[in-house]
């Protein structure tokens, strides 16, 4: 009878063992299978990221807005340096680069880099820290320059999430 016991003992604990199993790859699966949307809780995490880098995020908004305005570019886009890289100051333009010389953006923007941001992108009315993207995907902070929330219809695709702690700032996912 204590064998009886213990071989039923021992196939519940194999069959909860692979139920569990299972359930862990089922979850890790349907990661792999939507990568449109961001990772679980990420708007949160967003805030979190948000706080910690709260006087970065407002000294490179004020540059991209003083190069906006002076250079008036259809776009500005920098992005971070592939691991066999080394960032190199610039940012690209609409109409070619610019090299960055303000030492608190630069530091700022390392900063970034060094919490896996991935790029900073200024298009039509707004500033994007995007914090995780694929090649097509990708969320993180939105600055909305003239407060004029952007629609879905965008050609960056921006889907607004939610507002962040602060006033013209979001949560956004694109893609």
């Amino acid at each position: 009878m204590k064998t009886f016991r213990t071989c039923c003992l021992g196939t519940l604990i194999a069959i909860c063992t692979l139920v569990i199993g299972v359930l862990v790859l089922m979850l890790a699966v349907g990661r792999l299978m939507n990568p449109n949307s961001p990772p679980r809780q990420a708007a949160m995490r967003m805030e979190e990221y948000f706080q910690r880098d709260h006087a970065s995020f407002l000294i490179v908004r004020d540059y991209l807005i003083d190069v906006k305005d002076e250079h008036n570019p259809d776009f500005i886009r920098i992005w971070r340096p592939t691991l066999s890289e080394q960032f190199d100051n610039t940012m690209s333009l609409g109409h070619g680069h610019l090299i960055i010389e303000d030492e608190a953006v630069l530091q700022a923007i390392h900063h970034f880099f060094a919490n896996r941001y991935s790029g900073i992108m200024v298009s039509n009315n707004t500033i994007r820290f995007q914090r995780w993207s694929t090649l097509d995907n990708g969320w993180g902070a939105l600055y909305v320059i003239d407060r004029t929330i952007p629609h879905s219809e965008s050609p960056e695709r921006i889907t607004i999430l939610e507002p962040l702690s602060t006033e013209s700032w979001y949560f956004y996912q694109s893609g």
